[in-house]
């Protein structure tokens, strides 16, 4: 099969270790995806500290207390609960409230040690938390060919990858079980995938967008960006950064470049502005070594060049005032600072 688009591969804890299906397309698979229904569950044979167990005492005086992420070890494996709110403590059971399903995670710093972790809320029947959606034109490998040959009307779980045009994997996620195949009306010789897919885990079309402008090279229209918000920005420059820096043009100190800044409203549009300014469309700095991707390590591969930024007035309205969760954006004022620190000239136009 030439340049597939997606491929299946074993969920977690399957036996099976190899690619299970190349596949030329998928329908269905972007739409806004559902918002995680909310679990209560029980942690049962625990011992709260530190901040658990200020939660504890806080749910026992006012009803209910914000967590974050709680992480449980249950024997020695981590389970981390999303957007969790502590609501009370009867022995040794704590009873909590989180988004959706416990994710298994490696190696987590301080987890609440628990004898069990039960699920309170009854399940919803699978009709209203998973839809179908259909990968296209695919070529079964393995365990799953073996099946299909077998007549099986069914597969167990699997995930999906989304590949470049080289193969290499940008995104993997779940996928849910394989429910039905047919041989493919579009694709000669090959078979088309139906999958109980979670409504969790549905792309939003943006996103769809994004790796369709990314998969053959990266985008070469100027302002390409600027036709995503929010989330697709985040989106955008992880695609952006993934290509990598061939064929970018050399920093050269005392340079100057022209920032157009009629878009940058956060610190993603910032990155993305400046990204094609400097390097040209569909590029962004790349992270530094420890991650750091901010205006300050932005301004090390600057160092003595000059940014002519116009608009500079859309910036100082917009930076840093946009609510958030978590980290605290920067100020217009903070980014300005860690740039001319780092050696860059400014000049706000």
């Amino acid at each position: 099969m030439r340049f597939p688009r997606y491929a299946l591969v074993p969920a977690p804890g399957d036996p099976a270790r190899h690619l299970l299906a190349l596949c030329t397309d998928v329908a269905g698979l972007f739409a806004e995806p559902a918002r995680p229904a909310r679990v209560r569950y029980e942690l049962r044979g625990c011992e709260p500290r530190g901040a658990l167990s200020r939660a504890v005492a806080q749910a026992v005086v006012e009803g209910t207390a914000p967590f974050g992420t709680l992480v449980v070890d249950l024997h020695g494996t981590g389970w981390a609960l999303a957007d969790t709110r502590v609501l009370g403590m009867r022995g040794d059971v704590v009873t909590v409230e989180a988004a959706g399903e416990p994710r298994r995670v490696h190696h987590p710093p301080d987890p609440v040690a628990c004898g069990n972790l039960v699920r309170v809320t009854p399940a919803a029947p699978e009709e209203e938390t998973h839809t179908d959606v259909t990968f296209v034109g695919c070529s079964p490998r393995g365990e799953l060919r073996d099946a299909l040959a077998a007549g099986a009307d069914d597969f167990r779980e699997v995930r999906y990858q989304g590949l470049t045009r080289i193969g290499n994997h940008h995104h993997e996620d779940e996928a849910g079980r394989i429910t039905a195949w047919e041989t493919s009306a579009r694709h000669r010789g090959l078979v088309d995938l139906t999958l109980s897919f979670p409504r969790t885990r549905l792309v939003p079309p943006a996103t769809g967008e994004i790796w369709d402008l990314f998969w053959r090279a990266r985008p070469v229209e100027p302002g390409t960006w600027r036709r995503f918000t929010g989330a697709a920005r985040g989106e955008w420059l992880d695609r952006a950064a993934a290509h990598g820096s061939h064929g970018a043009p050399e920093l050269v100190p005392g340079a100057t470049y022209r920032l157009d800044g009629t878009d940058i409203v956060d610190e993603d549009s910032f990155r993305c502005a400046l990204g094609e300014a400097v390097l040209g469309p569909g590029r962004c700095f790349r992270e530094g070594g420890s991650g750091a991707s901010g205006p300050g390590a932005i301004g090390e591969e600057l160092s003595g060049a000059t940014v002519v930024w116009h608009r500079a007035d859309v910036a100082r309205a917009c930076l840093g005032v946009q609510p958030y969760s978590g980290r605290r954006p920067a100020t217009f004022q903070e980014l300005v600072d860690d740039l001319t620190a780092a050696g860059v000239r400014l000049v706000l136009d």
